[in-house]
């Protein structure tokens, strides 16, 4: 709960009003600047632009200039392992197909012989497809958790390098 302001703010106000020098009433106020103290202004700014320009804000620039380089860099790199994981998939997609039209070719070929034979040959393609594309399948999550993994390392390093030059100190 506040307290309401009371004799205390009073008070305050009115030491603080008996503290203020006579040249601070409003019956005295100057709005003319003074050509020395204006001069004196600008020459102290002129003389600190380049300093400060060179020692805070180029560095300052530079760093963020770097980490947005990073950043660039690993979305770059985890976009093209993203294009590698759909061209394996292609690639994959057309090795079922071809291995899908080798089985056709060889069920036709094998009608005259009998319907035994052609299940046995129809059983061993569909399992050497089912394996090639879980060994596919393995090698490509196997690879994105990589990817994943190093990008997730990466970005740390990069956070932690990038607090560190901001803040101008070890984390």
């Amino acid at each position: 709960m506040r307290a309401e302001p009371g004799p205390r703010l009073f008070a305050s106000a009115m030491l603080l009003g008996l503290a203020l020098p006579a040249g601070a009433q409003a019956a005295d106020l100057n709005l003319i600047p003074q050509a020395e103290i204006v001069a004196a202004n600008v020459a102290l700014f002129l003389l600190l632009i380049y300093p400060v320009n060179r020692l805070l804000v180029q560095p300052l620039l530079r760093v963020l200039d770097e980490r947005d380089a990073r950043t660039s860099g690993a979305l770059a790199q985890s976009q093209k392992l993203a294009d590698e994981a759909r061209s394996a998939r292609a690639e994959l997609e057309a090795g079922l197909n071809e291995a899908r039209a080798r089985a056709q070719t060889r069920r036709a070929a094998i009608l005259g012989d009998g319907e035994t034979e052609e299940r046995a040959l129809l059983e061993a393609a569909r399992d050497e497809a089912s394996s090639a594309i879980e060994g596919v399948r393995r090698s490509v999550e196997n690879e994105l958790v990589d990817a994943r993994a190093s990008l997730q390392t990466e970005a740390r390093v990069l956070a932690r390098e990038a607090a560190t030059r901001i803040l101008g100190r070890a984390i």
